[in-house]
């Protein structure tokens, strides 16, 4: 983090929260999630989790990153972290993991997983500063570019 971290809060993201939150993807992602994506996630009751963070600096609260993940058996799996372009290394992606990987610890996780682009260096520190380490490698599993996915897992949470 280049600045001090900024003060966010979290909130379970609505429906309505959808077009900062799009935005944000498109954003942030070459092949950027879709509306019906995020919708999916938010009708996946006791099973999706979605967080939004919220910072207020003095024009009204708006959203500046979320974070989706399911819990599953015992496992977290985080699917897609966001921060806005402007907002980005003040502390929020860091927030926004921290605070799910405590939801997820009250919810009964043990252990934790995701995929991230090989070459997102930003991504990859983060989530090691965090002790998710390297488990795998899945080929090709994005497109545009196509790339490989670094598949990190972290046990114990």
């Amino acid at each position: 983090m280049s600045e001090a971290a900024l003060p966010v809060a979290f909130d379970s993201m609505r429906r309505e929260d959808l077009p900062e939150v799009l935005a944000i993807e498109s954003l942030s992602f070459t092949e950027p999630w879709t509306e019906e994506m995020f919708l999916y996630e938010l009708s996946a009751e006791g099973v999706a989790h979605v967080l939004v963070a919220r910072a207020d600096e003095g024009s009204g609260p708006r959203i500046v990153g979320f974070l989706c993940a399911w819990i599953v058996a015992g496992e977290l799996h985080i699917n897609n972290i966001a921060v806005h372009p402007g907002y980005r290394r003040r502390g929020v992606a860091s927030q926004l993991l921290e605070e799910m990987l405590r939801r997820a610890k009250v919810m009964g996780a043990k252990a934790g997983y995701l995929e991230v682009r090989a070459s997102n260096e930003a991504a990859n520190a983060l989530y090691q500063r965090y002790g998710f380490r390297q488990i795998g490698r899945r080929r090709n599993y994005y497109e545009r570019p196509r790339e490989d996915a670094i598949l990190m897992g972290k046990e114990p949470l």
